[in-house]
């Protein structure tokens, strides 16, 4: 159960700790310098900026070369692949791992040991990718033979490898049992202690695979652990707590071992031995395995021995010295946090807690220590919300001073990434941050409870100020900021913290006369959130304190990442308050922004340019009287620049700023009755809208009313061509809309409402265009209501207003609406998956009526389509289905399989409006339908199967008689669904379905046949007792893969498997004599490109195929 680096792909169920967060708090790397020039020019300075001289300016990148080189690591990697290196594969395969003897192997290895050639470790790592059964047997035989030491650390090595590396091809069952013995028996045998942590985690792992696959677990180990901890030996001691260290928690599905004859007492015993022992060694041995044991508690119920251990391990971690052996501790601790069900650390929360501030108070604790000790507090929260609160919101002022300060002490976490400079590389926005920076940040978070404001937010605002703010550190001085933007997120919601808020602001303020880039940097970040407190801004006129500073840093900085955030602020600022308000610094802050646009950072532009676009959008009144005709001259330079690829982007972000700015002016000024202009207008807003790289959160606002159309008649004074304008205008307002409630579902939420009663309304229009942009619309709103941030009532609300008046137009529908029937019940089909717990019984009633009306017209349509086309006997190929017909089916099935027992009531009436078109005088179309439908009812409501048996199947039979076109697929899977649910009522007709099934077969059609091959398994599996003869079985097998119909293939690759599972006479044949092309079916499901199966059953097929690998086909 302890983590090591080699058990980092341990299953999560594994009481080991893993250490992946170690990767991610790493700090990046910077990245590889800019290819050579040509020899005739200088040689080039770095391409990123150097963080001590922030002046010096980058080279011009040349991209053409940097693909070049980016090719050419990519093939010097290849190179080095295991799998270019297949034929070295093949070649050492056939020497080492195909012949009887261990000896090639262990001199191998051996060879390996003394000379660390990497040519070797190439060939062990592919053997243990390609062939891990092979070479993990003979790799344990090695083992138990007790070579040397050195060849015995190498072979356990491989061993893990090995585990970990045959992901492409499981390990056999039988292999992991055959490893059981000899693992067991070196472990045994050996007597060197640094072996035993190695050995113990390796055969935890075959544990946990003996326990996932139902193997039978490992009675054996068991044993020999309880025999060490109950001996003398000090050696099989420490070797019993390791084991115990590392098995998995499956251990304690053998619950009576553990109970009975006081074992787990005496593992308890050993343990509190081990932890109250002087020795260091023992106590951290006694630590990890009193870890494990509370684990096993949870499912041998013994979780009380927690109140005994858990208060000594947190008293080992108070006492603890050694900064690394803490580390590992509380790696352990972090298992026993993620893993508890809620029993062993149910009222400890506390304790937990502040045992882990204690730690990261520590004044020389290492970033890592800091870090683990965080993350089992966050990771206590994951477990359990409501305690955890508990604990925050129970502080005292001395407390809450203690957890702000290791709070901002993690935020300084901060390291010096040139990738930062960057600022037109997108990874740069991460840079320098680390994981305890995050964490720092997360606890600081948490403390910003309801509630506890009166505490936290005097408490965390004095410790910034006197502590922090103007700290020699400039981490410290960076971490301030950033603290001081999340208490304005989270705590300043109204003119009640106005005292707090001068505070702030004033250190903000100050801040901004800061010399280093980071922490000016940081300030911006503040601002950002401070911005969003307009009342608190602007009754304190720090929005213009904030301007007069920025404006120059925005101008003229020498960091573009500082000038780019600059910008942000600024924008934000002016959305705010509105540039009337802050009148003294409009041409300042334009002026500014126009000479932006020729900065050389292509992501300084594109900040300039959202910022002109904000102010224009939010003032068009002040922009276009004092500030447009300069504007679009600057726009104009950027988007007719015609040099470098990279400026085609801030092209379109500038077109994008001069039409929508000028599009919302325009509208602004037409009468009513300029239909033709207000169609050109709103079909530029629908592109846009559709355009993926446009933002459209920042004007969402002022074009939502724009396209708020009404439901009126045409007037009578209006033209045709008028008339065609205004439905064009009602439906592009539509589109548009709907790409908005898509797109911007969070900026969207105010306006669902008012769009949602407009597409209802305008489901009564006389245009079928714009009913069909209105249902359509209604989907769009569905999508935007499920991830928008709404309440669950509001949600509710608008989900029964919207399927109501679905229901309503279907029940009106007029027969030129076929077309948008389909899209209602697809829709429909959708309200049901995503809102079901909404519905009420009467609305699952009304959507049940309606439903039976709709079928109704549905079959009239098919009468009357049957009646033009003439009979269908007289058709070969099928009639292509009516959408209609196919989303009732569907709405049918959704219905069923998510309302379960409470649709059940309308069931009947739906099956006995379908039944009569069971009939031998009906058309093809007519019989389809009605048996598409009851192929959904039978098999989630087989007892309504008796009732209707009869007719559903002489139907079914007579439709596959006459070769009716539409009919026969649905009618062959009706014969499987008869099979499975029909018992004896189906017994008397089961030869005669056998012989119509073959003849289906004989069609040649690829999904006919693959239902009808499914249908005929169906049948040999729920009566085997109507097969007499086994070629019926073996013309079965011959037909087998199926490739067309997934759903089918996988049912009948599932029965192929459960026939060979139970060795069945009739599949295998005499003598075995099917063998053969049973494993040719079996390589070909799983050669296939889907693997159509089960999970289990795939698995099982694998298995299968090892087992007669040498087997000649």
């Amino acid at each position: 159960m302890a983590s090591t680096s080699s058990s980092a792909a341990a299953n999560s169920s594994s009481m080991a700790s893993t250490s992946s967060s170690a990767a991610a708090r790493r700090s990046p790397s910077p990245p590889p310098p800019p290819p050579p020039p040509p020899p005739a020019l200088p040689p080039p300075q770095s391409s990123l900026r150097n963080p001590f001289e922030p002046d010096i300016q980058s080279p011009p990148r040349n991209y053409i070369e940097e693909i070049a080189n980016k090719r050419r690591k990519i093939e010097q990697r290849q190179d080095k692949s295991l799998i270019h290196g297949f034929t070295l594969q093949e070649e050492h395969a056939a020497r080492i791992l195909q012949c009887n003897s261990l000896v090639p192997l262990r001199e191998a290895i051996d060879e390996y040991a003394q000379t660390k050639n990497q040519r070797l470790l190439t060939i062990f790592k592919s053997f243990a990718r390609l062939y891990p059964n092979s070479f993990s047997f003979k790799l344990a035989k090695i083992l138990q033979l007790q070579p040397s030491l050195q060849i015995r650390t190498e072979v356990v090595t491989f061993l893990l490898i090995t585990l970990h590396e045959g992901v492409n091809k499981p390990m056999n069952s039988s292999i992991l049992l055959q490893l059981k013995n000899p693992l067991l028996n070196s472990l045994m045998m050996e007597s060197e202690e640094i072996m035993f942590p190695w050995l113990c985690e390796l055969i935890g792992q075959v544990a946990e695979r003996l326990y996932l696959y139902s193997l039978g677990g490992w009675d054996e180990l068991l044993q020999y652990f309880i025999t060490c901890l109950s001996g003398e030996s000090e050696l099989n001691n420490k070797k019993g707590f390791i084991m115990l260290t590392e098995f998995p928690v499956d251990v304690a599905q053998n619950k009576e071992f553990w109970l009975n004859d006081g074992r787990f007492d005496l593992v308890c015993a050993k343990i509190l031995e081990s932890v109250y022992s002087d020795d260091n060694e023992s106590k951290a041995l006694g630590y990890n395995a009193a870890i494990s044991l509370m684990l096993l508690s949870k499912d041998l119920q013994r979780t009380n021995v927690s109140e005994i251990l858990l208060p000594m391990l947190l008293n080992i971690i108070d006492q603890h010295e050694e900064d690394a052996g803490l580390v590992s501790k509380l790696k352990r601790l972090v298992d026993l946090v993620t893993l508890d069900d809620g029993n062993i650390l149910r009222g400890k929360h506390r304790e937990v807690f502040w045992c882990m501030i204690q730690v990261a108070e520590i004044e020389d604790a290492s970033d890592e220590l800091r870090y683990e000790a965080v993350n089992i507090i966050r990771e206590l929260d994951k477990e359990n919300v409501t305690a955890m609160e508990g604990v925050i919101k129970n502080l005292s002022l001395a407390d809450m001073r203690r957890v702000v300060e290791v709070a901002i002490n993690m935020m300084a976490c901060i390291v010096e990434d040139p990738l930062w400079f960057d600022v037109d590389n997108d990874d740069c926005k991460s840079a320098g941050f680390t994981e305890n920076f995050n964490l720092g940040q997360y606890l600081l978070n948490c403390l910003c409870l309801d509630g506890v404001d009166r505490v936290f937010v005097p408490t965390a605002i004095d410790i910034i100020r006197t502590k922090f703010a103007s700290d020699m550190l400039w981490r410290l001085r960076h971490a301030a900021m950033f603290a001081i933007a999340s208490i304005a997120e989270k705590n300043f919601n109204g003119m009640g913290m106005i005292h707090h808020f001068e505070k702030v602001a004033m250190l903000v303020l100050n801040s901004l006369d800061e010399l280093h880039y980071r922490v000016l940097w940081a300030t911006m970040h503040a601002i950002k959130h401070l911005s969003e407190c307009k009342q608190l801004l602007m009754h304190t006129q720090y929005d213009k304190k904030f301007l007069e500073k920025l404006v120059p840093i925005a101008k003229c900085n020498s960091c573009a990442r500082v000038q780019s955030y600059a910008v942000i602020a600024i924008r934000l600022l002016v959305i705010t308050c509105g540039l009337d308000k802050i009148s003294p610094f409009g041409e300042p802050i334009i002026a500014s922004l126009l000479i932006l646009l020729k900065h050389e950072k292509m992501k300084l532009q594109g900040d300039a340019i959202d910022a002109l676009k904000s102010i224009a959008v939010s003032m068009p009144g002040i922009f276009r009287q004092n500030h447009y005709d300069s504007t679009m001259e600057a726009l104009k330079v950027t988007v007719f620049n015609k040099y470098s690829l990279p400026k085609l982007f801030l092209r379109a972000k500038c077109l994008e700023c001069m039409v929508v700015e000028s599009l919302i002016s325009l509208d602004g000024k037409l009468s009513k009755t300029q239909y033709l202009i207000k169609c050109i207008v709103l079909k530029a807003l629908e592109q846009i809208c559709q355009c993926p790289r446009v933002s459209i959160d920042k004007f969402i606002d002022k074009i939502t009313p724009m396209l708020l159309v009404d439901d009126k008649p045409y007037e009578d004074s209006l033209d045709d061509d008028e008339k065609r304008l205004v439905e064009t205008m009602r439906v592009r307002a539509c589109n548009t809309l709907s790409y908005c409630a898509v797109r911007s579902s969070i900026n969207f939420s105010p306006h669902i409402g008012k769009v949602t009663q407009m597409f209802i309304r305008l489901l009564g229009c006389s245009s079928f265009k714009i009913r069909k942009a209105s249902i359509l619309g209604l989907s769009k709103l569905l999508l935007s209501l499920k991830v928008g941030d709404r309440s669950n009532q509001t949600k509710r609300e608008t989900t029964l207003i919207i399927v109501q008046a679905l229901v309503t137009f279907l029940k009106h529908m007029q027969e030129t609406d076929r077309d948008l029937s389909a899209l209602v019940l697809r829709l429909l089909a959708r309200c049901i998956q995503t809102f079901s717990s909404f519905f009420t019984d009467q609305l699952i009633k009304d959507i049940a009526d309606e439903l039976n009306d709709t079928i109704k017209k549905i079959i009239k349509f098919e009468i009357e389509k049957a009646q033009e086309e003439g009979t269908s006997e007289d058709l070969d190929e099928p009639l292509p289905p009516e959408e209609p017909t196919e989303e009732a089916v569907q709405l049918i099935a959704t219905a069923i399989d998510t309302f379960g027992d409470r649709f059940m009531l309308h069931v009947d009436t739906l099956m006995s409006n379908v039944v009569v078109f069971l009939a031998d005088d009906k058309s093809d179309r007519e019989i389809a339908f009605a048996i598409s439908i009851f192929n959904v009812i039978f098999p989630l409501f087989p007892d309504k199967l008796p009732q209707y048996h009869g007719k559903y199947g002489s139907i079914s039979y007579l439709a596959l008689r006459k070769n009716y076109p539409c009919a026969r697929l649905h009618a062959t899977r009706a014969i499987g669904i008869c099979a499975m649910f029909g018992g004896d009522q189906f017994k008397a007709s089961a030869s005669g379905s056998i012989l119509i099934l073959y003849n289906v077969m004989s069609n040649g059609r690829s999904t006919l046949c693959d239902t009808a091959v499914a249908s005929l398994g169906k049948i040999y599996e729920f009566h085997r007792d109507c097969i007499s003869d086994p070629e019926m079985v073996e013309k079965w097998l011959n037909l087998l893969p199926l490739k067309h119909d997934f759903n089918e293939a996988r049912y009948a690759h599932g029965l192929l498997v459960k026939l060979i599972q139970r060795s069945d006479e009739y599949l295998f044949g005499s003598n075995n004599k099917n063998l053969p092309r049973i494993i040719s079916v079996v390589k070909g499901i799983l050669s296939g490109p889907n693997r159509l199966g089960t999970e289990e059953a795939i698995t099982q097929m694998i298995d299968f195929v090892e087992k007669h690998r040498s087997m000649k086909i």
